[in-house]
């Protein structure tokens, strides 16, 4: 009873002693393995008991670079009951070689013979210490440039004038750059795990329709998708801002798709020049009315619509009476202003449908689109003379302007819209050498008139 109490306070010593202890019998096979053993080794206990120990314990001599055939061949012989402290290396079952030392007890029987042998060895405290060391520092390394590879990403990403927002496959948001937080109005820790699409809401400038973020089409198409013009981002307050977006697909080492990476640039004010620019073409500077090549474009649409429709189109050419006068006295600012009323008064006495044009100094065209009878435009012309003879207040002055007006009526008096513009502008100076402040229709006897 005391021996099996001794031979289990053995066994337990012998598990939890950092030492690796491996037995063995007379013909070198493995008896004992502690766990120890089994984690120098790579061997599990009940895979290395009854092998042969060189297979499980393989030993390198470092110094020549030689395989030891066996660490027991010392203690075989009866002048040797123990090696003694030896350095050498064992390689592990996943080939690395760990630096120990070790020592052999040879265990003989009553007759003296070798009966097998005791082997106790350590890992090398200076080896193990270089070791963790080093990989102590080299994790540190890889953790810093990681930390550095990281930081530069993440300054990199913040500084750029444009939203980043990536997802992972499922098309859920994991990263907000800070652009994209204000592009938004979503910040990261509530975007976080939310579909892109409800975080990036799209909307077609023309058809007000839904457009799918193009992450799930990078995803699974595997490929660059760029939605360039006619997209509209509605933020999380419901503000609108024009964009332009581009997906791309994210992938791991292997080549597979993880993910997507959105990119979203604003556009809202490069759209706002592009279209002032654009009204800047068709329309004059001073009055934001059409200029002569809007206009143009108009009178050729009303008179081939009157001609398909067998109606009437009326131009009413529209000159101010002695504003050179007020120009040149009272300055060019006055002068502007002037017109800009002016402008404004022309506007209130039309049609929707109807075209205010500014030829150019103080002289205006009118056409009225598809009207029914000739006295159209006779009441056209009356109401305008009338709000434009209204006094003006610009400035600390008080002026009062009139206007002479002439009137050409498509198809009567002209079919060919060159034509119909001379037509009114003969009128309206008719209208001047009739006294000014009034109206004329055209009359091609009352142009030879004037001609003599």
């Amino acid at each position: 009873m005391k021996e099996r109490h001794h031979c289990q306070l053995l066994e337990i010593a012998l598990a939890t002693v950092v030492d690796a202890v491996i037995g063995t019998d007379a013909h070198d096979h493995i008896t004992f393995f502690n766990p120890a053993a089994e984690s120098m080794t790579g061997w599990r206990s009940s895979e290395a008991l009854g092998k042969p120990l060189t297979q499980v314990f393989f030993l390198i001599d470092q110094e020549n670079d030689k395989v030891i055939d066996s660490p027991l061949d010392r203690v075989k012989h009866l002048d040797a009951a123990t090696t003694g402290m030896t350095h050498a290396a064992v390689v592990n079952r996943r080939g690395l070689q760990v630096e120990i030392e070790y020592t052999a007890v040879a265990m003989r029987d009553p007759h003296g013979r070798f009966a097998g042998a005791v082997i106790v060895s350590r890992a090398r405290r200076q080896t193990a210490e270089i070791a963790l060391q080093t990989t102590n520092e080299s994790l540190l390394a890889n953790a810093e440039a990681l930390f550095e590879e990281k930081e530069r990403a993440q300054v990199t990403l913040n500084s750029i004038g444009d939203a980043v927002i990536s997802t992972n496959f499922s098309g859920r948001v994991n990263y907000l750059n800070i652009v994209a937080e204000k592009m938004t109005g979503w910040v990261q820790l509530d975007a976080a795990g939310s579909a892109v699409d409800e975080i990036f809401r799209l909307v077609d400038t023309t058809t007000h329709e839904t457009i799918p973020c193009p992450t799930a089409q990078a995803i699974i198409e595997n490929r660059r998708i760029s939605l360039k013009t006619g997209c509209v981002l509605t933020r999380r307050d419901g503000e609108e801002i024009a964009v332009e977006v581009s997906a791309a697909p994210i992938h791991d080492r292997n080549g597979g798709v993880i993910g997507a990476v959105m990119v979203a640039h604003d556009v809202t004010a490069a759209r706002e020049l592009s279209m002032k620019l654009a009204r800047l073409a068709l329309h004059d500077s001073l009055t934001d009315l059409p200029n002569r090549a809007l206009f143009n474009d108009r009178l050729s649409e009303a008179t081939t619509n009157a001609q398909l429709n067998g109606g009437y189109a009326a131009l009413l050419y529209v000159d101010l009476d002695r504003f050179k006068h007020i120009n040149d006295t009272l300055g060019h600012a006055i002068g502007d202003k002037l017109l800009q009323t002016v402008a404004r008064r022309l506007l209130g006495c039309v049609r929707s449908s109807d075209t205010v044009s500014r030829q150019g100094g103080d002289e205006f065209v009118v056409l009225l689109a598809d009207i029914v009878h000739v006295k159209d435009a006779v009441q056209c012309a009356e109401k305008l003379l009338s709000a434009l003879e209204a006094p003006y207040r610009i400035g600390e002055h008080d002026l009062r302007v009139s206007a002479s007006i002439g009137v050409a009526i498509f198809p009567d008096d002209a079919r060919e819209c060159d034509a119909l513009v001379r037509c009114a502008d003969s009128a309206m100076y008719q209208a001047k050498y009739h006294g000014r402040n009034n109206y004329k229709l055209f009359n091609p006897a009352a142009e030879l008139d004037l001609l003599d």
